[in-house]
């Protein structure tokens, strides 16, 4: 498939054919002086196009008065004659370049002013459309959408980005060597929390601590009443936090959310996508609305409560339909690719207790490039390096009323009462799954 083909042919007839007609003349251009000097028979002077590219007319009027020199070959008319050759040839290669230069310029401006129709959503947005598109296809459908885009920030190298807030701190992992961005490329989705949990059961056992569970039996605590403490420690009392994935809108939130300072790895989705295919919640009061133009809270906080719950009933978001970010010209080592030495898993520091740096570095983006080639298995179908911002800050009343209707608070009754019950069998299992924790650790204690 190749949209911007397509896309034109349906929505810009007259500029293709306009198109068409000004790169056959800038085709026909001369890019010798016997080229020119044909065409030039019979006329005084160089068209006025010619004015204005440097030596192109100096040199055509001397070559032509040399007539000995272009009767005998001189040498000072062949390096001449060859100058302006070279001239010649740029100045038709700049003529064709600023053709397609006007016609990318004008048909995104056509591709802006023409949104989806919503047969065309169905067609373009679907997950399995999303995740096969590539890379120029998925740009280029961007052009048709609002410019909006979620977020969602991974770590991958010593965590040095923590912050606090007023649901407690998130700063698990700080100072040490994590990775969530490898394991998150293998699974081949972002999941919520219960449904990490849920696939892969063992990692319960990371969520409570074994002292206090054996405390609990020595105080005499059933295994019910210690899974009891469990549920109701898990994630917040918002509505299906724990079984959504969280993303931010309009801005990535790597320096709140993120590993290394200034070393970034994020998945971009359009916001399009995601409403077309799953439903969300905004968490706390709101503030951020979709489609409003602007990301900033009540309190004129413009990223602590940028978090949007993002619920498809515990599937996930795939990673290959959206765009992989990775930050580039990040110095990294070649063995590691963190920005710091790694010994053992651990970051070196130094007598300051700052973290050392390696000797031997190259670039993030050669790492990860070498990194696929050896796991071609888990590389995403869509990479870029550097930051991908598309947000516009424009009010975008349509983008708005879609997102309105997806809203978990605005489904009907039923839809309600779909996403309770999901939330309650989801922590049923949950609660399965705690208990036979519970259980190993009340046995082994015996």
């Amino acid at each position: 498939m190749n949209l911007e083909r397509k896309f034109s042919k349906e929505l810009a007839g007259d500029l293709r054919k306009e198109t068409a007609d000004k790169l056959r003349e800038a085709r026909k251009k001369p890019i010798t002086f016997s080229e020119l000097n044909k065409e030039m028979k019979g006329k005084k002077q160089l068209p006025e196009e010619y004015d204005t590219w440097a030596g192109t007319k100096e040199n055509f009027e001397e070559l032509r008065k040399n007539i000995f020199g272009k009767i005998f070959k001189t040498e000072k008319f062949r390096k001449q004659e060859f100058l302006l050759n070279q001239y010649l040839e740029s100045k038709k290669e700049s003529d064709i370049k600023e053709v397609w230069r006007e016609y990318n310029k004008k048909l995104n401006d056509i591709l802006t002013n023409c949104p989806l129709t919503p047969e065309e959503r169905e067609k373009y947005l679907s997950t399995e459309a999303m995740e096969k598109m590539s890379l120029e296809d998925y740009l280029t459908l961007t052009d048709r959408l609002s410019g909006e885009a979620f977020y969602h920030v991974t770590r991958y190298g010593v965590r040095e980005n923590t912050f606090m807030s007023t649901g407690g701190g998130h700063t698990q992992g700080e100072g040490s060597f994590v990775d969530g961005f490898t394991p998150l490329l293998k699974d081949g989705n972002i999941n919520s929390a219960t449904s990490t949990i849920i696939k892969d059961p063992s990692k319960a056992k990371s969520m409570v601590d074994k002292e206090t569970i054996e405390n609990f039996k020595k105080e005499g605590k059933s295994i019910d009443e210690v899974v009891d403490k469990i549920m109701g420690s898990y994630g917040t009392q918002y509505f299906l936090d724990r079984e959504s994935t969280h993303f931010s809108y309009g801005k990535e939130l790597h320096n709140m959310y993120g590993g290394e300072k200034d070393y970034k790895f994020y998945f971009y989705y359009p916001v399009e996508y995601i409403l077309q295919n799953d439903f969300y919640q905004s968490t706390r009061e709101g503030q951020i609305t979709i489609g409003s133009g602007y990301y900033l809270n009540k309190g004129g906080i413009d990223q602590q409560y940028n978090d949007f719950e993002i619920f498809n009933f515990g599937k996930g978001v795939p990673i290959n339909a959206g765009i992989l970010c990775i930050g580039t010209d990040i110095r990294v080592d070649p063995e590691t690719g963190s920005q710091y030495l790694i010994q053992n898993g651990k970051p070196e520091v130094d007598e300051n207790g700052k973290f050392k740096k390696p000797e031997k570095t190259i670039s993030s983006q050669e790492y990860w490039e070498n990194y696929f080639e050896l796991h071609p298995e888990i590389k995403p179908s869509k990479i870029m390096y550097g930051n991908f911002y598309t947000s516009n800050y424009d009010e975008n009343n349509d983008l708005k009323n879609f997102a309105e209707s997806k809203e978990i608070g605005n489904q009907d009754e039923s839809r309600k009462a779909e996403f309770l019950d999901y939330s309650k069998s989801s922590r049923k299992i949950l609660r399965e799954i705690f208990t036979d924790v519970v259980q190993e650790v009340y046995s082994s204690a015996e």
